[in-house]
């Protein structure tokens, strides 16, 4: 029996982000990508703290934690719980865009939030896991290999967009 790839692993977290941004349009797409931002810079802050509470050498309110959890978990468990605290209970709201492009926008939007996202949660693994990982995965060797353009795309799609808004409005 074969095991799933991680390319079918990658393509389906698309499938599932895009899907997503569809579903719940440009205004929740944009509350995401911004709270990917965030969880980005709070996971950087939050992980040595974390990493110490789980291997026991700190304690919070007098409890302490014994566990064999690996950087990487910690991390993105931080990084995917920032988004979805952010996303859910943020009280972030988008203005509804209008027109033809809008499809279009949240295509784009999805699409580039997903490999940011993707692209956060790999960098999170060892360097060694992560060369691995791009020998035995197309899509994972685009993903990391292209790593700093997926953190910088996404905000130049929101240029880029504003500027066409921006043109639009006058006419």
């Amino acid at each position: 029996m074969n095991t799933p790839s991680w390319d079918l692993f990658i393509g389906l977290f698309f499938i599932i982000g895009v899907s997503y941004g569809f579903m719940m349009q440009r205004e929740k797409v944009m509350v995401t990508m911004i709270s990917a931002y965030a969880s980005m810079a709070i996971t950087q802050i939050l992980s040595p703290i974390a990493q110490k509470f789980f291997i026991g050498d700190s304690n919070v309110g007098n409890i302490f934690i014994k566990a064999n959890l690996s950087p990487f978990t910690i991390q993105a468990g931080i990084f995917v719980g920032i988004i979805i605290l952010i996303t859910v209970r943020g009280g972030l709201v988008g203005t509804r865009a209008k027109g033809l492009l809008s499809p279009v926008e949240v295509l784009a939007y999805s699409a580039l939030n997903s490999a940011m996202i993707m692209s956060a949660i790999l960098f999170f693994l060892p360097e060694d896991m992560r060369n691995q990982l791009m020998v035995n995965s197309k899509f994972a060797k685009i993903i990391i290999g292209y790593h700093d353009w997926w953190l910088i795309l996404p905000v130049v799609a929101l240029i880029a967009t504003g500027f066409k808004k921006g043109t639009d409005m006058d006419r």
